[in-house]
Parts: C-alpha cells; structure tokens; sequence
C-alpha cells in the first residue's frame, strides 16, 4: 500500500511540474516518474482487483516505458 502512495506522488509531482511548464511531457524525467509512480499504481490495482485501473496505469506505463527507450525523432 505505501508503494501506491509513492506511485501517486510521483504522477503528481510529474504532472504538476509538466503543467506547470517547469519540464516538458518528452523529458526523461516526466517519463520515468511516470512509468514508475503508474507502475506502483498498476500493481496495487492489480492486488486489488480493480481491473479498469490495472489496465489504465498498466497501458499508461508501457507508452513511458517505450517513449523512453524509442524517443520520438524530430
């Protein structure tokens, strides 16, 4: 349960800072603290059995996890 509360923060501190301007939604930053804050996320909603939630935060972690390894070419 405490990883779920990391989890929540991290997403937080990631999408208050992006909408905030202080770091951009492509920076490895954003996508780290986001595929590991959805990561806690997932797993607690998988113990859980809140299905919706496993499958959001999973699919969510998957697109930070691949936006890190295969950045976008401009």
């Amino acid at each position: 349960m405490v990883g779920a509360y990391f989890g929540m923060i991290m997403v937080l501190i990631a999408f208050s800072c992006e909408s905030r301007g202080i770091i951009s939604s492509r920076s490895n930053t954003y996508l780290i603290l986001m595929a590991i804050g959805e990561g806690l996320l997932t797993l607690r909603a998988y113990v859980t059995s809140e299905w919706p939630f496993a499958v959001l935060g999973g699919i969510w972690a998957i697109f930070a996890v691949y936006a890190i390894l295969y950045p976008p070419t401009e």
